[in-house]
């Protein structure tokens, strides 16, 4: 990707350009000359989210890339494991070493997993084995705790969530909040009972701990998860149920928008490598589905995205119930260099572009620049916890 290109031609590493632009999208965690490496005890190594594993890579490799001079405990470098191997992302079992040193355990496959995975990490040499998680949802329940064991949720970007649906759906052209909370919660089985032809609604949703689940069902209102639901892989639109001609056009799952965005008009089909103005990582794995339109009532009718091709981007209209931040989730630090509570060894990468100590992935201008072109909306909040 152009981005990688450039980092890599100012680290003076050339030699390796063709090597990098044909593997990284396959290392696992991804690095900036393309092959797969466990990572330093010292290094910063994050696990969790779907919806952005593919732009923390780009992110981390970028990052890599530009300070291949040194590279110590003092200068770690950062690495982000995808929530699914990315040479098998059907397989949902595998196990990582996330470092060093550090005992093997099961990939965290999204937000809630991930989450878990870091505040239940232990030490390798006195390093812990996951140092951050990424999070697509709201702090679930747990408050803030202003201490040792407190965790820091770290803005990064925005993302929104809506519905997608097959091309050929037999939903209605557009669907309330009120009436995706029916479909959601099991009352409405039938797309005739929201506007559409009459034939029966397929609900399919991620799993439980995946942060597009949590924040779809708590957007809507909806305190368990419904009996209803068709369980599948977050994101992705080449399951059987999607691509079955019986259950395709009866199928309505929550999608984030950004991942869509990037699929659709910056990825490359999968199995191809990415050229010069492609992402990366990650591939199209949208399928046949299409982004479901909201009808917001006063609001007006908002489709979940503004632009065309490559321009474009998360429609804000959608509003505060479905736009969501997403997070970089750290240990709450009582005394840091910038005093903002994220750890001395973090600021570099997590922190704002107005602290003492600049966090390179809200500073550095071709970090923002991969935000947008993964999909997502850049942010003033980027590096402030809460």
């Amino acid at each position: 990707m152009r981005k990688l290109m450039s980092l890599v031609a100012i680290a003076a590493v050339s030699a390796t350009v063709t090597a990098i632009a044909a593997a990284p999208a396959l290392a696992d965690p991804p690095t900036s000359h393309g092959k797969t490496i466990v990572p330093r005890n010292y290094d910063i190594v994050g696990v969790g989210s779907d919806t952005d594993d593919y732009l923390l890579d780009q992110l981390a490799a970028d990052y890599d890339a530009a300070h291949k001079k040194v590279h110590n405990k003092n200068h770690p470098w950062i690495y982000s494991w995808d929530a699914v191997p990315p040479k098998n992302p059907t397989d949902l079992t595998s196990t990582i070493v996330t470092k060093q040193g550090c005992k093997s355990i099961a990939r965290p496959d999204g937000s809630g997993l991930g989450l878990t995975a870091f505040e239940n990490n232990t030490k390798t040499r006195g390093h812990d084995c996951i140092d951050f998680a990424r999070e697509a949802s709201y702090r679930s329940g747990d408050p803030l705790n202003k201490g040792a064991n407190g965790d820091l949720y770290v803005r990064l970007a925005e993302d929104a969530e809506t519905y997608a649906v097959d091309s050929a759906t037999d939903a209605p052209a557009n669907l309330t909040p009120a009436q995706l909370t029916a479909i959601f919660n099991c009352t409405d089985t039938n797309w005739s009972q929201v506007g559409g032809t009459s034939a029966p609604i397929d609900v399919v949703l991620p799993a439980s701990t995946t942060g597009v689940t949590k924040f779809w069902l708590k957007a809507l209102g909806i305190a368990s998860f419904p009996t209803c639901a068709t369980v599948e892989q977050q994101n992705e639109g080449t399951a059987s149920v999607f691509t079955s001609a019986t259950t395709g056009p009866e199928a309505i799952v929550p999608y984030s928008v950004g991942k869509y965005i990037a699929q659709v008009h910056h990825d490359p089909k999968c199995g191809r490598k990415p050229t010069k103005s492609q992402d990366a990582f990650g591939c199209d794995e949208h399928g046949t589905l299409k982004l479901g339109a909201l009808n917001l009532g006063a609001g007006g009718i908002q489709q979940a995205t503004v632009g065309s091709g490559s321009k474009t981007k998360i429609n804000v209209n959608l509003g505060e119930t479905f736009l969501r931040p997403l997070y970089d989730v750290v240990w709450y630090s009582v005394k840091s260099t910038n005093g903002d509570h994220i750890p001395d060894r973090l600021e570099p990468f997590f922190a704002s572009a107005t602290s003492k100590v600049k966090g390179w992935f809200c500073a550095n201008k071709e970090a923002q620049q991969a935000i947008v072109d993964y999909g997502f909306l850049t942010t003033k909040l980027c590096g402030f916890g809460a």
